[in-house]
């Protein structure tokens, strides 16, 4: 059935056709459960953001002797992160001399045939990739623990360091680098790259730091193909899975060769194997940076909205000349037509953030090349 322009260009239909495509690199924001058909979103109004960091007790409830008052406590201490949203707005220009020979002989001006939708939602679909890219790279900031943008004229470069602003995610410096999480030594204490290095072991000490500062314990791994190298070629997995040929229980592929994995010697945790890159700003140019880094692994629990969401910003949008006026919040893409050369202008804005309530819930270690 011919649909016209304007209905295929419509803000809901735009966003029901992004929500179902199977873009590349989403893998992390889809982990935290904020991508495109995502829940784990919380709306705040306006420019600036503000989010409670909150810290895990291990104190039990104060007993109290039949017929006293309760024991009366203090409230808990948040300190806040607070800041400006990141705004992204980007505009594509859809002339209808191009959709000219893509509409069905003999049918409406305004009506499109099935090429000329595919035409539009290839646009559409490009349009999201880009905006996809933003919210990937910013979960990798938050990962790392720090995310950065340059002004650059009325541009902002991306970055997850050296910027003129920085939001800073406050993981301890234990969880960091080669794990000192408790204080008490370092627990990524040998290479991955050592075969003979008790990877098993070592993820046991991150859980049970994990419980002790969360109260939540590890059940992720990011890492690149590189580190998953040393995870199929490691001699202490390979033994606990009982075999050597044949070490993971099951192989899931994602989009652009990324994909999850589960090893029989740890059915606890899911492993994600993510080689995407993007063009990130390091202080001088955009080059091309991996999200995680090759000698690097993130370690997380299940996310969920207890320790991190996904906060959307708002502004107000006017759907072109006379068009319709509105708030909106986070990824908003909209179209509306144009005159001189007539054709559409297909349009979107953002403004979000991740948050991380509880900074102890992730750890970015060094799997390879530490000081051992």
């Amino acid at each position: 059935m011919s649909q016209s322009t304007a209905t295929v260009l419509a803000p809901k239909t735009i966003l029901q056709a992004i929500s179902q495509m199977d873009l590349p690199g989403a893998t992390l924001q889809n982990l935290f459960g904020w991508g495109f058909r995502g829940a784990n979103r919380v709306q705040q109004s306006g420019r600036s953001f503000a989010f409670d960091v909150m810290n895990h007790t291990r104190r039990v409830a104060t007993a109290r002797l039949p017929g006293q008052s309760a024991s009366r406590q203090k409230p808990q201490k948040f300190s806040t992160t607070t800041g400006v949203f990141p705004r992204a707005a980007e505009t594509i220009s859809l002339l209808d001399e191009d959709l000219l020979n893509r509409r069905r002989i003999g049918g409406q001006v305004d009506e499109l045939d099935a090429l000329g939708e595919s035409y539009l939602t290839r646009q559409e679909a490009y349009l999201a990739q880009r905006f996809a890219n933003l919210i990937e790279f910013q979960t990798a900031a938050m990962i790392r623990n720090a995310y950065s943008f340059t002004t650059d004229g009325d541009d902002l470069l991306h970055g997850f360091a050296g910027g003129d602003v920085t939001v800073d995610f406050r993981q301890p410096a234990g969880n960091r680098n080669q794990l000192d999480m408790l204080g008490d030594g370092d627990i990524l204490d040998a290479s991955w790259a050592t075969a003979s290095t008790d990877i098993p072991a070592q993820l046991a000490r991150i859980n049970a730091a994990m419980v002790q500062l969360t109260g939540l314990g590890l059940s992720h791994v990011v890492l690149t193909s590189a580190g998953w190298q040393h995870v199929l070629n490691n001699t202490k997995i390979q033994q606990l899975g009982g075999s050597s040929n044949v070490i993971y229980h099951s192989v899931e592929r994602r989009a652009a060769g990324e994909f999850t994995a589960i090893v029989k010697a740890l059915p606890w945790i899911t492993f994600h194997v993510v080689d995407y890159g993007l063009e990130v700003f390091d202080g001088t140019s955009e080059v091309f940076t991996r999200l995680i880094e090759d000698d690097h692994a993130a370690f997380l629990p299940d996310p969920s909205p207890r320790w991190t969401q996904y906060l959307e910003g708002s502004e107000i949008v006017t759907e072109g000349p006379g068009g319709p006026k509105s708030e909106v919040h986070g990824f908003y893409p909209f179209a509306y037509a144009t005159h001189d050369p007539s054709g559409w202008d297909l349009c979107a804005v953002f403004n979000g953030l991740p948050a991380l309530y509880l900074p102890s819930a992730i750890a970015y270690g060094q799997i390879t090349g530490g000081s051992y």
